[in-house]
């Protein structure tokens, strides 16, 4: 009896050793598996070393379950290792190498190419339409004050600043807009906004009347129709979004071609009222092409579904999954802010509202007074007017010029932007040392060059640096920005001028400010690089914080 109660221990102690002996063991091939890739072989062995199904396992053995979490890295195989059939387990299989997301057909985006060059090319007729209104406005201003001989100068002067205060102070507002309905509504809308007006000023009896149809109602209207534009844009062009721009920018001074001598012919054959009634008609136009301006959306919903059906033969399930993240990726497109306001607490956005203020001191109003200037050095009007056409003509092919070399990247953006300003300054400054008119066009090429680098470029640098989803935001503002100045900045300058007696100290001031305005925002990426690095400062430091709290 007492033998037998020693073999009985004796037999114990030889379990518990190879209990023991059979851990250490998986230990160390868990440890080795961190390093090294196992054979099949190898983890069938292993398979056999573990309990049965039934018996619970220890903490050390549980890495060594679900086999259906090994990846073909760990097996060196696309198919598991099987158990033996007395453990009762079954034989998994992963999917082949053909289902993996890396083979899956990938649906297209939409973006540069197809329809939206049809969006482009709307959004340039609808620039032709608004400024070529905007540049010629100065001959329906001649045209109102002889219908209107007793308006005072201070009363004429509310429709111009209502026409511009209005297109540049809602591009925030019409920004959020546009996100909230879309571009096509927006530009339809914008189109009766400006065709209302045009129509409701024929019968006006007085100049109050005129300020409020042809200036805030056609504001608003061009507003609405043209920044839209902007936005729709910058969504449907990624990779060739420069040239995008400036086709699109090429519309503006194409305009101020085409609609001086249109209103001068209109006038003279039909007279003021007839002219607006005929105006209204043409600027209507632009809710034909507003209502080809499909929203990205949409057009990227029908690209896809187009897609999925020419592809229809492929396999479902592969489908189905690259159609669950389609959808997960256009829902995360829609999450766009109307109006962020943060963007305003960015230094480096910052940088390009004080860029604005210097630029807009020269960009809108170098144009007004160099005709001043020739006169004054004895220019006749034909050759006033062969400036003023030349230096549009030449801003047209300037931003066609500009957009298609920044898309070849022949030079960062940024710095063609700087360059832009730097040389449009130099023009500014050497328009007071010009004695001829051949003089004055060199000088108005320099002018013509800032201009279209400024206009091509400015919306691209936005959408970039801050992102596609915030150019509601940053557009917005920076054109709040621009309308703003647009209404301090001339009665300065006329003020300059009345004190100085002539126009030379007004040019130095416009070039001294694009050189500065070029200055300031060649800061922009050191800026940059600061306000981030404190941004992550903070953000370690709350982390910090926070885990000692915890």
């Amino acid at each position: 009896m007492t033998l037998s109660e020693s073999e009985q221990r004796e037999h114990q102690t030889n379990q518990s050793s190879k209990q023991n002996n059979a851990t250490n063991s998986n230990k160390q091939h868990h440890l080795d598996r961190t390093t090294t890739t196992p054979s099949s072989e190898e983890l069938c062995q292993t398979n056999e070393h573990r309990n049965p199904p039934s018996t619970q396992l220890s903490e050390e053995n549980t890495p060594l379950e679900s086999p259906t979490a090994t990846s073909d890295a760990e097996c060196g195989e696309g198919v598991i290792a099987p158990r033996p059939p007395d453990e009762g387990k079954v034989e998994v299989k992963r999917p082949s190498s053909s289902n993996n997301l890396e083979s899956q057909p990938v649906p297209p985006s939409g973006k540069d190419e197809g329809y939206a060059w049809v969006v482009v090319f709307t959004v340039f007729l609808v620039n032709v339409l608004v400024a070529g209104y905007v540049k010629s406005f100065g001959i329906l201003y001649i045209l109102i004050l002889e219908s209107f001989p007793d308006a005072s100068g201070a009363a004429a002067g509310w429709i111009l600043g209502l026409l511009v205060g209005c297109r540049g102070l809602l591009a925030a507002v019409m920004g959020a807009f546009t996100v909230l309905v879309g571009p096509r509504a927006c530009v339809i809308l914008g189109a009766l906004f400006v065709t209302v007006g045009l129509l409701a000023a024929v019968p006006a009896a007085s100049i109050v009347h005129i300020a409020f149809t042809l200036g805030a109602l056609v504001g608003v209207g061009l507003c609405m129709s043209e920044t839209p534009g902007y936005l729709a844009v910058t969504d449907y062009f990624q990779e060739k979004r420069s040239l995008a721009n400036g086709f699109r920018a090429a519309g503006n001074p194409l305009g101020g071609v085409l609609f001086s001598p249109l209103v001068v012919a209109l006038h003279q054959h039909f007279g003021l009222r007839g002219a607006l009634v005929i105006m209204a008609g043409i600027m209507l136009h632009m809710a034909v092409f507003g209502a080809l301006m499909r929203p990205f959306q949409i057009h990227q919903k029908l690209i896809q579904a187009e897609f999925w059906n020419d592809n229809a033969h492929r396999n479902t399930s592969s489908m189905s999954i690259s159609q669950q993240q389609v959808s997960a990726s256009s829902q995360k497109a829609k999450k766009k802010k109307p109006l962020n306001f943060h963007i305003l607490k960015n230094p480096a956005y910052l940088v390009y509202l004080v860029m604005v203020m210097c630029v807009n001191v020269a960009l809108p109003n170098a144009l007004l007074y160099t005709p001043v200037y020739g006169k004054s050095i004895g220019l006749s009007a034909y050759e006033n007017s062969v400036i003023a056409s030349y230096t549009s003509a030449c801003d047209f092919v300037m931003r066609l010029l500009c957009g298609w070399t920044t898309s070849l990247n022949l030079y960062q953006t940024h710095h063609g932007l700087i360059t832009g300003l730097v040389v449009g300054g130099i023009g500014c400054l050497l328009i007071p040392l010009c004695n001829s008119m051949w003089q004055l066009l060199g000088a108005a090429t320099l002018l013509s060059f800032c201009m279209a680098f400024f206009w091509t470029l400015i919306n691209v640098l936005l959408a970039d640096h801050f992102g596609g989803e915030a150019m509601a935001s940053t557009w917005g503002f920076f054109r709040m920005t621009q309308g703003v100045c647009s209404f301090l900045y001339p009665s300065l300058l006329g003020l300059v001028i009345d004190t100085t007696g002539g126009l030379t100290i007004p040019f130095v001031l416009m070039g001294t400010a694009l050189v500065l305005g070029g200055a300031v925002f060649s800061l922009r990426p050191l800026i940059a690089r600061v306000s981030d690095s404190k941004r992550d400062e903070n953000l370690q430091s709350s982390s910090l914080t926070g885990e000692s709290k915890a």
